[in-house]
């Protein structure tokens, strides 16, 4: 997977979205922008590395997105800003979530999709994942045109009648807004298809437009409306009351730490079993690769020790949750940090940051302190 590309693809939707809002009274909402980024990069992937999900795919992520956007929706209550102390940013609970539910969600969508177009074209399959085990090609994508190509044929006329009305009629529907332009976006694919059917393919010179256009709805239209229509929600119904907590803090610091020590658990004995029986995992890799056995397992064996020092960490983290210690609140935001791609663990880190839940963690002289 490009994992750069995935970024530097998101990065090229929202610069110019900074730029052009930039003197604007509400500029382009940097939550917004980051939750797409987010997605973009490690969005269905994360569906991905759940074992068993069959979300990788296009809707197979519309099903992901609903708790993962719930997930965002949260991440969207805080902020990374300059810290005063070891570490240069931190985390900063603003106790509001700027992003709701529905407005998270069109956003891991858009980001999602977008992460697909970049999956499509570089890896070496070039499918379209609609769901597991149904995919479209990009070659039969390109077959949908047809055996003509750059053809001339008398039904041409008709095509190209159709593409100097929409040229000319475009200078009135710009002029009226969105709504009248979405309704030349429609009318146009409608008689597109209408001439298609009706004198096939030729009469646009035997282009690959149906292809064209699959790929612009899905990959263009979709993300991109769904990008803009959350920002002008968060920009023109913001969000400005403060979160009440209906769950006792208190409880929530026991059951994170519970949480995080089956985690830990959890991820402790994978690394005994690549360590001890490296041919376990070390098959296991091999067939979804096709590969060799055997030059897996010293990868497998280097792999387990460095989870083993990890989860050993997590688990002493977990433990000291319990006993509201800082050291040890900072052990387990560390590791869920590493495991980011992961998503849900990550809650954890961002309730270990609020405000309130900070606090309970200070020794007693610091609040002493924060009171004068």
């Amino acid at each position: 997977m490009p994992w750069i590309g995935h970024i530097v693809y998101g990065l090229c939707f929202i610069i110019p979205l900074f730029f052009f809002t930039k003197d604007d009274d509400k500029p382009f909402n940097y939550k917004v922008a980051f939750i797409f980024l987010a997605n973009n990069l490690v969005g269905p992937d994360a569906a991905h590395i759940w074992v068993g999900l069959p979300f990788h795919n296009l809707l197979g992520f519309l099903i992901f997105a609903i708790p993962l956007s719930l997930f965002y929706s949260y991440f969207s209550r805080f902020s990374l800003i300059k810290s005063e102390g070891i570490f240069p940013l931190k985390l900063e609970d603003d106790r509001i979530r700027e992003v709701n539910w529905k407005n998270a969600y069109c956003l891991t969508v858009a980001g999602g999709i977008s992460h697909f177009f970049i999956d499509q074209f570089y890896h070496f399959e070039k499918e379209m994942f609609i769901w597991r085990g149904w995919s479209i090609t990009h070659d039969e994508m390109l077959a949908w045109g047809g055996p003509a190509y750059h053809v001339v044929d008398p039904f041409m006329l008709i095509g190209y009648i159709l593409i100097l009305g929409a040229i000319l009629f475009s200078l009135y529907a710009f002029k009226k807004g969105w709504k009248e332009t979405t309704k030349m976006f429609l009318i146009v694919i409608g008689l597109f298809m209408v001439i298609v059917l009706a004198f096939g393919i030729e009469a646009f010179g035997g282009e690959r437009d149906i292809g064209v256009l699959v790929h612009c709805i899905v990959y263009v239209f979709i993300p991109l409306f769904l990008l803009f229509y959350a920002a002008r929600d968060v920009s023109e119904n913001p969000i400005t009351s403060l979160e009440v907590p209906k769950i006792s803090r208190d409880l929530l610091v026991k059951i994170a730490g519970l949480v995080s020590l089956l985690i830990a658990l959890f991820f402790l004995t994978l690394s005994l079993i690549g360590i001890i029986t490296p041919e376990t995992i070390a098959k296991i890799i091999a067939s979804a690769l096709g590969e060799e056995v055997e030059g897996h397992i010293n990868t497998v064996i280097l792999l387990g020790v460095i989870i083993l020092i990890i989860s050993t960490i997590l688990l002493i983290g977990s433990i000291g949750l319990f006993f509201k210690s800082n050291i040890c609140r900072y052990l387990v935001i560390s590791v869920f940090t590493i495991l980011i791609i992961l998503a849900f663990p990550f809650i954890i880190v961002l309730f270990l940051c609020e405000h309130d839940v900070k606090e309970m963690f200070k020794q007693p002289e610091q609040k002493s302190d924060r009171k004068e």
